[in-house]
């Protein structure tokens, strides 16, 4: 296990094969959880929530249009449950 030093303004440098690995680049966010003596560091990637939204909305829009031989209710409950499955992998 790679030993690293604390720097200036607390930095700590993520060995480059671990880096490398996970396919961080410079700029990437992390979550930093503590459990109890140690750090955990999860990459996260930020999204712009308008952004999402809206091709949310588009999405859904194209979902509806080629399923208009269903009844709005069966496209609605299709819609509902893909919703449900993205939520449950916490993406």
């Amino acid at each position: 296990m790679p030993v690293v030093k604390i720097g200036r303004s607390r930095q700590v440098t993520i060995p480059k094969k671990l880096f490398e690995s996970l396919a961080l680049e410079e700029g990437s966010y992390m979550e930093v959880e503590r459990q109890g003596n140690k750090l955990i560091l999860v990459p996260k990637v930020l999204l712009d929530r308008d952004k999402v939204k809206t091709e949310l909305f588009k999405l859904v829009d194209r979902i509806r249009e080629r399923n208009k031989a269903l009844r709005p209710e069966e496209v609605e409950a299709q819609v509902a449950k893909v919703i449900e499955e993205v939520r449950a992998q916490k993406v």
